[in-house]
């Protein structure tokens, strides 16, 4: 299809139902081999959305060397660090309040909406979460809550559903080291949660080429979000944007800033179509992206714009093989009970 700046625009503009976990919105059959890599890479617009996904990150990333971030505006100096020492804050109430309302409105969710039990225990396991998650010296508490949910869904739903959801190992060792840290002090944990946030957005952007038969069920009912756009166009697309937009958070500075704002709108923007189901599913992604928007990084991960998008096509592909492994690998070898 001819691919013209309108479409491009519509697609940004237009698409955050293709941002929501699609996971939560239809019947997925874990049983359903992703599509072949080799019909993937046969289809001539991988190739057009590749090429300018690696020519966008490029100019992006020479814009993002040249022009100034907040954080060489020295009048912006105070501003920041205040808002830096208020991570932690906003990591530890924004997790209590998440799991808070879990306890009281979904006690039957583990962590996002397709994870369900009907174990009448999780309710108070939520509760302790809540509990300890608000203060720094009982956060460790917290934290080893939300890696023991975390095991739960593994052993109910197998390894490689969950590697979608790495943002809460992330988030349970930041509420563990917080127990560690003087108040309003963070270490490398928050690094460590920038990269599983990042990481979740660049998995679910794989998840758009290896399951689109997903994203079909999702656009049947609410075939309007693609403005017309062909629906196959529309995913690819739609994954190729996230995972630019993850890739600058992972690695810019002003770049970083930007693609945080775009995600974060496009994330919230997903509620409007789909309501509580999303507001509940992003609610634990959402609060890392505030924490990590506070805190920004003062020099890009690679020193120039070459580099930048070297490291965006490696990881573009290492992503990829790293998903088709572990789906036959992880997902069969390791659960084959869910293959019957």
């Amino acid at each position: 299809m001819k691919m013209s700046p309108r479409y491009l625009f519509m697609l940004f503009a237009f698409s955050p139902g293709a941002f929501a976990h699609v996971k939560w919105f239809v019947q997925f059959d874990t049983t359903k081999e992703p599509e072949s890599i080799i019909d993937l890479l046969s289809e001539p617009q991988i190739g057009v959305l590749l090429l300018l996904s690696v020519a966008a990150i490029f100019v992006t990333s020479w814009l993002d060397r040249r022009w100034p971030s907040p954080v060489d505006v020295p009048r912006w100096q105070n501003r920041l660090t205040a808002l830096e020492r208020m991570a932690p804050y906003i990591m530890r109430y924004g997790t209590g309040l998440f799991f808070l309302t879990l306890t009281v409105l979904f006690p039957y969710i583990m962590l996002t909406p397709e994870l369900v039990t009907d174990n009448p225990a999780l309710r108070y396991v939520h509760f302790l979460i809540a509990l300890t998650a608000f203060h720094r010296r009982t956060s460790i508490i917290a934290g080893l809550g939300i890696l023991f949910l975390y095991s739960y869904a593994v052993q109910l739903y197998g390894t490689f559903h969950m590697l979608d959801y790495l943002v809460f190992v992330g988030t349970a060792v930041y509420l563990i080291m917080q127990s560690f840290r003087q108040p309003g002090q963070q270490g490398g944990e928050i690094e460590l949660l920038r990269l599983t946030l990042c990481y979740s957005f660049l998995w679910g952007a794989i998840e758009k080429f290896m399951q689109p038969a997903l994203f079909d069920q999702l656009l049947t009912g609410h075939p309007y979000l693609t403005m017309g756009i062909d629906w196959e166009f529309f995913v690819r697309a739609a994954g190729f944007v996230e995972f630019c937009l993850a890739w600058h958070i992972l690695t810019g500075r002003l770049a970083g800033y930007i693609s945080l704002g775009a995600l974060a709108v496009l994330v919230l923007a997903a509620i409007i179509p789909f309501g509580t189901v999303d507001f509940i599913g992003h609610f634990l992604f959402v609060v890392p992206l505030i924490a990590v928007t506070f805190t920004p990084r003062r020099q890009p991960v690679f020193a120039t714009p070459l580099t930048n998008t070297l490291g965006f096509l490696a990881t573009l592909v290492l992503l990829f093989a790293f998903a088709y492994i572990s789906y036959y690998i992880l997902h069969y070898s390791l659960h084959p009970h869910l293959f019957h």
